[in-house]
């Protein structure tokens, strides 16, 4: 296969489809089963509760990122050979004596003191002439220490009986999620959530140990995502390669012809798809075909003009249009419901799928994953209403003599709904085991909790 070896006007179509949106994938197919062995506790509405992230008054006025970064240099015999095997210390049961030959403590003081300042600042060249290259390792680095590390440490904390102690470890997790997540970069905002789902895992197993705290109101008091997820869509908008500078060119414009150069160059650069030089004529050919058929109908220009246009302007006025497009259809889903932005990707999807058929293009440039990225990020609410009524379940343990309710109905402290569908909980008690499961939601594929839980 030829690798972008001919012309700019082949290179040009050749690359035009080249930018997958897989790095925006956070969506599993399997069910999620989980056993829990809940211990029975009241929650209590006259003390001041714990907060799962640091409130206002708790927090160190500061940069959270310096924290983050500097204690692996601290620690670089560590970093060399403990660091690659935190998974293993991650995944060891709270009983296993092993656990303990990891030594973490002083990077677990460092995270927690990091998730309990006030902000955070990556620094990233987001406005940068290629933002799509922009490096991460530092925020990855993350889902190893605040996420694999931290975990280590909290069920060590956990064997131990020092219930305080974890759940302040849980806390600095959440907390560093919401500092990897105070950058507009999606990948950041998953990094953010793939920590907090570890804070929420190992919730789950400190409420299986006796005396730990009711974490109702905790739970209640948390928002719907780790951040404000419009910079994040407006970003991600703006930093695709589709998205051409405004305002554009007039008709017969020699610039044109630069756009399409970096046009090509910002694919060559970041994409994996590569065209022999047939499917690239082919693909010109088609891509050409649609515009001069949108050309005139979507945004009015006459015969005389399209035949003033090079068919690079033809082709990058049509790559334009079409971003617009998605753009329209994209942005205004930040603050709405899920049920809307699963309608929404749902109709995305299709149209891409169509496109994708009526070019012949292996992928696309635009950046269609976005609504699977706020619907991952969404999924952070869906995970606490979970837990919150599992909390509710506790706490009617705990004024029940350790009896779990018939139904959610029952419940002194109500079940919340399942923000994705709007409804309650699915909830079975045979009168040994509780089940507690999600609806599935056609046409959206998401992890699905599916928890078996018993009162001690």
């Amino acid at each position: 296969m030829r690798l972008f070896a001919f012309p700019v006007r082949g290179l040009l179509v050749a690359v035009v489809f080249a930018a997958a949106s897989g790095r925006l994938h956070a969506q599993f197919d399997a069910a999620v089963t989980k056993q829990l062995q809940l211990s029975p506790q009241a929650a209590t509405d006259t003390d001041a509760f714990f907060h799962l992230l640091p409130s206002e008054e708790d927090q160190e006025t500061g940069n959270a990122v310096p924290v983050l970064l500097r204690m692996v240099y601290e620690q670089q015999a560590f970093m060399k050979d403990v660091y690659p095997r935190l998974h293993e210390y991650a995944e060891m049961a709270i009983n296993d004596p092993k656990l303990h030959e990891l030594y973490f403590n002083r990077f677990a003081d460092q995270i927690m003191r990091a998730g309990s300042m006030s902000f955070a600042d990556w620094e990233y060249p987001l406005r940068g002439d290629r933002p799509y290259l922009i490096l991460l390792p530092d925020i990855q680095s993350q889902r190893q220490l605040a996420g694999r590390g931290m975990t280590a440490w909290i069920k060590q904390r956990l064997s131990k009986g020092e219930t305080d102690e974890a759940l302040k470890g849980i806390r600095g997790q959440l907390a560093c999620g919401r500092h990897c997540a105070a950058t507009p970069v999606m990948v950041c905002n998953l990094v953010g959530l793939s920590l907090a789902n570890s804070g929420f895992d190992n919730l789950e197993l400190a409420i299986q140990i006796d005396k730990t705290p009711n974490m109702y109101w905790a739970l209640a008091s948390l928002p719907p995502t780790l951040q404000d997820l419009g910079p994040t869509v407006r970003w991600e908008l703006w930093a695709t390669p589709a998205r051409l500078k405004e305002p554009l060119p007039p008709v017969g414009d020699e610039a044109w012809g630069q756009i399409a150069r970096t046009f090509v160059d910002l694919y060559a650069e970041s994409s994996n798809e590569r065209y022999t030089e047939e499917e690239g004529e082919s693909l010109k050919k088609n891509i050409e075909r649609l515009a001069l058929g949108a050309l005139p109908s979507s945004l009015g220009f006459s015969d005389a003009e399209i035949q003033q246009m090079t068919p690079e302007e033809r082709v990058m006025r049509w790559v334009y249009l079409q971003y617009c497009r998605v753009r329209t259809q994209i942005e205004p889903l930040t603050y709405q419901a899920p049920a809307q932005i699963i309608a929404a990707k749902n109709k995305i999807d299709a149209e891409h799928k169509e496109l994708l058929a009526a070019t012949g293009a292996k992928s696309s440039p635009y950046p269609v994953a976005i609504p699977q990225g706020i619907l991952a990020c969404r999924n952070f609410e869906r995970r606490v209403k979970f837990l919150q009524t599992i909390e509710a379940l506790r706490d009617h343990a705990g004024k029940h003599n350790g009896r779990l309710p018939p139904n959610l109905d029952e419940l002194r402290l109500p079940a919340p709904n399942d923000p994705f569908t709007g409804k309650p909980l699915v909830y079975e008690n045979d009168g040994k085991t509780v089940r507690l499961r999600q609806a599935e939601i056609e046409g959206f594929t998401t992890a699905v909790y599916d928890y078996e839980l018993t009162a001690k």
